[in-house]
């Protein structure tokens, strides 16, 4: 029966290329936005409709999976980003913006690992991985890394 699904993906769900695309661009997006208006309030950061698209969309192509757990190390590739998410594989990106979706639920308006990690630089540096490294396309099909 066909129909709306309101369940997570798994982590063992492929994600196809359009996903990718999808992310990628909401993600450029939020960090546009970031970039013209630095310093936005946390109250205005919540209020970006950039925001909220990079939420759903983050859902909707897969990168938030209801199997996976919070990433252990998850602060360490946060703070130090090109040295960590530079070289991560498909499965360990996948699972940091799992994590940085999840710790921006959890931190309920209280601050926003989503604009951390857009200051940061983190969340550039894996979506140019995801857009431009051909080596993670088949990555997920072929390893379980996580």
């Amino acid at each position: 029966m066909a129909g709306i699904i309101d369940r997570p993906f798994s982590r063992r769900s492929a994600v196809h290329e359009c996903q990718v695309e999808l992310l990628v661009l909401l993600a450029r997006e939020l960090i546009e936005a970031y970039t013209r208006r630095p310093q936005t309030s946390l109250a205005d950061w919540f209020d970006l409709p950039e925001y909220r698209r990079f939420i759903i969309g983050a859902y909707a192509a897969g990168f938030v999976c209801g199997d996976f757990g919070p990433m252990k190390e998850f602060e360490e590739m946060s703070s130090h980003p090109r040295e960590n998410l530079g070289s991560a594989g498909f499965n360990r990106l996948r699972h940091w913006i799992h994590t940085l979706l999840r710790a921006e639920r959890w931190a309920d308006g209280y601050s926003s690992p989503i604009r951390e990690a857009t200051v940061s630089g983190a969340l550039e540096i894996v979506a140019g991985r995801l857009e431009s490294d051909d080596s993670l396309k088949h990555q997920a099909m072929i390893s379980d890394e996580i």
